[in-house]
């Protein structure tokens, strides 16, 4: 037995897109890139000054050519997107890291140890360069050092850099000379996350980001990040009916340069609380957003990326754990293809705490285990085991292989008896995840790199930096 997704009603996802569709053509959307400008008119579109009017031809001409699934290289493996497997990423971009019980501002010793987290982890099944800020490293050799120290700590598949056609082009350039590929080989070796300005502006830098990775065949994620009541409308079906027509935008540019180039759905969209002028990223609203880019993506022929274990607290309480719960269910149950802001995610993800990002890994396991649901068939009902018991009898000792299967058993949450929990210390939920993360650090091999790759790295990132 497994519950079915059904979310979004089509004629509701019409009224959307036939909305879209004028706004594409009435109202524009503005691209402050001049190239971008030049794709446009090339292919037919008007254009007024940086604003873009798209009409729907050039539209469904795009949606035609977009890949419903693609292939996303790494080091070692390689995964599919849109394969009906949740890709999950850690974090993206904190400006502060929460550990015992304070905040600090990220160090390169914080950058790689959630990026070794990341590779050790069974959950995260990517890495990315930009899961945190680092101030202690300088503005213009930022980029490049996270790439790098990314490309030797993790061997999983990468997000990549994609503020501006420089970080782009010194990303692929790294990736492809790291992995031993020549500029012929286009497979997608980095997913880029764009972002779009709310209401209708993307800024130059993304999209030469966006320019950059759709003409090298690399993913991009083309997401709306607007906020209800200040960047866009105060109702959810207008805030979905701006992201929406912001996204497609950006989608169709992405075909215009490469027909067939990934390009996924990407909706983060927040919330708003107007009593404080700030947008929520722990509200039901938010899981109601994540739901609703799935509908869409679907409606489209998309894959999706949405946001993972939102929430707006301050520690890792009953609100981040209600609030994270809340989010992640929508976006896993709904079938999400990459869930950003996965795990660790404190404070509206201006922050990232050690302790939460283990105990997230076991939350999403649990969610996952829920969507699975359970399969009823003559072997599970186990009808003869049942009779030979009878009343009154019991199982104790009859144990199969199919309990293992049907039953989630968590690591961190304690189900301890009473007095076996006040006999082993009382022990609480944060001092088995700092046990977890720590052991976990102690343990973690960095994966080998050949002389090349060593060289590579070392340019950008000194030795003593290398933990």
């Amino acid at each position: 037995m497994k519950q079915e997704y059904n979310f979004a009603p089509k004629e509701e996802l019409e009224l959307i897109h036939a909305h879209s569709l004028r706004l594409l053509k009435e109202t524009g959307v503005v691209f402050y890139c001049d190239e971008a400008l030049e794709v446009f008119k090339k292919h037919g579109a008007r254009v007024d000054g940086e604003t873009v009017f798209i009409e729907e031809k050039m539209l469904n001409e795009a949606l035609r050519t977009i890949p419903k699934t693609y292939e996303w290289h790494g080091r070692k493996n390689t995964l599919t997107l849109g394969g009906g497997k949740p890709i999950y990423a850690s974090s993206y971009g904190p400006m502060y890291v929460y550990e015992d019980d304070d905040y600090h501002f990220p160090t390169p010793l914080d950058f790689a140890n959630f990026a070794k987290l990341d590779q050790s982890s069974r959950v995260v099944t990517i890495g990315n360069p930009n899961n945190m800020d680092m101030p202690q490293i300088k503005p213009e050799e930022r980029s490049n050092y996270a790439m790098a120290a990314t490309l030797m700590y993790l061997d999983k598949p990468l997000m990549g850099m994609v503020d501006g056609k420089k970080s782009a082009t010194d990303c692929l350039n790294m990736v492809r000379r790291f992995y031993g590929m020549d500029d012929s080989d286009k497979r997608c070796v980095v997913s880029g996350l764009i972002n779009v300005a709310s209401p209708f502006h993307y800024s130059q830098a993304m999209c030469e980001g966006l320019m950059k990775y759709a003409s090298e065949g690399q993913a991009t994620c083309v997401t709306s990040a607007g906020m209800s009541g200040l960047t866009v409308p105060d109702t959810l079906a207008g805030h979905i009916l701006v992201a929406n027509t912001e996204i497609l935008a950006g989608v169709v540019l992405t075909q215009l340069i490469n027909p067939g180039v990934p390009v996924v759905y990407g909706l983060q969209g927040l919330g708003s609380d107007l009593r404080y002028t700030v947008g929520t990223m722990g509200s039901p609203e938010q899981s109601l957003i994540f739901q609703t880019a799935k509908a869409l993506a679907n409606f489209y022929g998309m894959p999706v990326r949405t946001g993972g274990l939102m929430n707006d607290a301050k520690d890792m309480d009953i609100q981040a754990g209600v609030e994270s719960f809340n989010s992640g269910y929508a976006a896993i149950m709904s079938g999400v293809d990459v869930m950003l802001l996965s795990c660790g995610m404190l404070d509206s993800v201006n922050t990232i705490s050690y302790d939460k990002y283990i105990y997230d890994e076991e939350m999403i396991q649990s969610i996952e285990r829920f969507v699975r649901g359970y399969e009823v068939t003559e072997e599970t009902l186990q009808l003869d085991k049942i009779q030979k018991a009878g009343p009154g009898g019991d199982f104790l000792g009859r144990t199969t292989r199919l309990y293992r299967r049907d039953y989630f058993m968590p690591e961190i949450c304690n189900r301890l008896s009473h007095g076996n929990w006040i006999a082993a210390g009382k022990p609480i939920v944060k001092s088995r995840t700092k046990a977890a993360y720590q052991k976990r650090l102690e343990e973690y091999v960095m994966p080998e790199m050949d002389k090349d790759q060593k060289a590579l790295v070392e340019k950008y990132i000194p030795k003593e930096h290398w933990y």
